[in-house]
């Protein structure tokens, strides 16, 4: 369970993410384009410099974390009708899924 620690941003924003489905605010909105953003433009910059990738999966977290983590994430915003967001995750998740899976390659 030490992993926890490294997986406590992505759970408080999966219950940020609950709390915009249930309660929906413009400030929480403006939190999640920011972090989903800035989660998509370091997943981008992963497969152009190769040191992020390495240090990027030093996560002790098992990798279905993540994908129960991401497979959630999307599927609470197309629930919730935020296209634009659920898509952004889907990219997410997949050069997640490419980078995990080249790491493990070397």
């Amino acid at each position: 369970m030490a992993w926890l620690k490294d997986a406590y941003l992505d759970l408080v924003v999966l219950v940020f993410i609950c709390v915009f489905a249930f309660y929906t605010n413009n400030i929480i909105e403006v939190i999640l384009w920011v972090y989903t953003g800035l989660l998509l433009l370091s997943k981008v910059l992963v497969f152009f410099m190769p040191s992020l990738n390495r240090k990027a999966n030093q996560s002790e977290a098992p990798p279905l974390f993540y994908h129960i983590v991401y497979a959630l994430t999307v599927a609470i915003f197309i629930y919730i009708a935020k296209y634009y967001l659920a898509g952004a995750w889907l990219v997410i998740w997949i050069e997640s899924m490419f980078s995990s899976s080249s790491t493990k390659k070397k």
